[in-house]
C-alpha cells in the first residue's frame, strides 16, 4: 500500500509518499494514470494534474532463452551455431560461488562462443494506494534561495578547497508547524537560524567585504570576533618610543608618524560559546524563509556600510567628534 499525501493548488497537486516504506522507489518511480509526475522545487514532492484513478510502476522482466552463439559463422559447418545453456553445460555452486562449467565435449570450443539472451517487455504493475489531500492553497511558490558561504576548508587527500554554506536546509521551524504543515509549505511559516549559524554568516561576510583602509579585524576565532574602525586623525603627530633590547643597557629610541587611531565598532560571540566580554549574537528570525533571507541581506548591507564608512576626526572639536570623508564639513 502506497500512502500519498497531496497539497491541492489552482495549478495541480503537489504529492509525496508518506508511508515510510520506500523499498528503493520514491514517488518519482510511479506512474499516475500512466504518466510520470513532474519534479517540483522540493526534492521529495512532485506535481500531477489531478487526483489519480490508478497508480502503477514499471517492472523489468528477466531475459529468456539464454544460449551460446558461435562468433565465427565460417565454423558453422563444423560446430553448432547455437548451444542452449543446458546442452553447453551447467551452473554449479562451490566455495567460490556459482559459475558455469562447460561439458567436456564443448569445453575446448568455449572461447568461440558468446552468451546471448532475449529481453522481455517491461510489465506495468498496478499498486494499491491511498490518497489524502492534506491542504488546499491557491499556489505553492518556491522560497528564495538561502545560500551563504561560512567556512573554507581544505580536503587534504584531494588538495582542494571546499566552501561550506548555510542554506534553506539549516532553517529551523516551530515543532507545531512541522506537525501540522507538509514540508512543501514549511517555507511559509516562521523560521530561524541558530545563533552559531548567524555568527558564521556574519563573520565570513565581514572577512570577504571589509575595506582594510578604514577598518580591520583584531579578533577572528570560532568563538569571538572583533572589528575596529581606523579613523584618520585631524592632526597627525610623531610619537617617540623607547625600547630596551636584551643585553643592552641603553634603550633604543624610535620615532613613528601616527596618522590614525582605532576604535572598536563591532564585536560578537554566539550562544554556544558565550565568550566572556563579548556580545552574544542573536539568531536571525522571520515570519517565513523569504523574509528571513531579506532580513539577513539587509543586516549585512547595513553592517558593512557602517564598517566601511571612512571617518576622520573633526578638525574643529579636536577628535571629540568625527566626520565622514568625502562629505563637506
Amino acid at each position: 500500500m502506497i500512502n500519498i499525501v497531496a497539497v491541492k493548488t489552482n495549478k495541480g497537486l503537489f504529492i509525496t509518499r508518506n508511508d515510510g516504506n520506500y523499498n528503493g522507489r520514491t514517488i518519482s518511480g510511479y506512474l499516475f494514470d500512466g504518466e510520470k509526475p513532474e519534479p517540483s522545487f522540493h526534492q521529495d514532492w512532485f506535481i500531477i494534474n489531478q487526483e489519480p484513478a490508478r497508480v502503477s510502476h514499471t517492472q523489468k522482466q528477466s531475459d529468456i532463452n539464454h544460449r551460446y552463439v558461435l562468433t565465427d559463422d565460417t565454423l558453422s559447418n563444423k560446430l553448432p551455431t547455437e548451444l542452449p545453456i543446458d546442452e553447453a553445460g551447467e551452473y554449479i555452486k562451490d566455495c567460490e560461488g556459482q559459475h558455469f562449467v562447460w561439458k567436456d565435449e564443448y569445453a575446448m570450443y568455449k572461447s568461440l562462443y558468446i552468451l546471448v539472451s532475449d529481453s522481455q517487455p517491461d510489465l506495468d504493475v498496478e499498486d494499491e494506494f491511498s490518497f489524502q489531500i492534506a491542504f488546499q492553497v491557491d499556489e505553492v511558490k518556491p522560497p528564495k534561495e538561502i545560500n551563504y558561504p561560512v567556512n573554507e576548508r581544505r580536503v587534504s587527500y584531494k588538495d582542494e578547497k571546499i566552501i561550506d554554506h548555510i542554506t534553506n536546509k539549516n532553517t529551523e521551524h516551530q515543532l507545531l508547524d512541522k506537525m501540522v504543515f507538509p514540508t512543501i509549505l514549511l517555507a511559509d511559516t516562521p523560521c530561524r537560524l541558530s545563533s552559531e549559524e548567524s555568527y558564521k554568516i556574519i563573520r565570513w561576510h565581514i572577512k570577504q567585504n571589509i575595506d582594510y583602509k578604514v577598518a580591520k579585524i583584531t579578533s577572528d576565532y570560532d568563538f569571538c570576533f572583533t572589528v575596529v574602525k581606523v579613523i584618520q586623525l585631524a592632526e597627525p603627530y610623531t610619537a617617540t618610543y623607547e625600547r630596551t633590547l636584551r643585553g643592552r643597557r641603553k634603550p633604543t629610541i624610535s620615532n613613528r608618524f601616527v596618522s590614525t587611531r582605532e576604535v572598536p565598532i563591532f564585536e560578537m560571540t554566539h550562544a554556544a560559546s558565550n565568550y566572556k566580554g563579548y556580545t552574544t549574537i542573536q539568531g536571525f528570525e522571520a515570519d517565513d524563509e523569504n523574509k528571513l533571507k531579506q532580513q539577513i541581506d539587509n543586516y549585512l548591507k547595513d553592517l558593512m556600510g557602517k564598517i566601511n564608512e571612512p571617518l576622520k576626526d573633526c578638525p574643529h572639536c579636536k577628535g571629540k567628534g568625527v566626520v565622514v570623508l568625502g562629505v563637506k564639513e
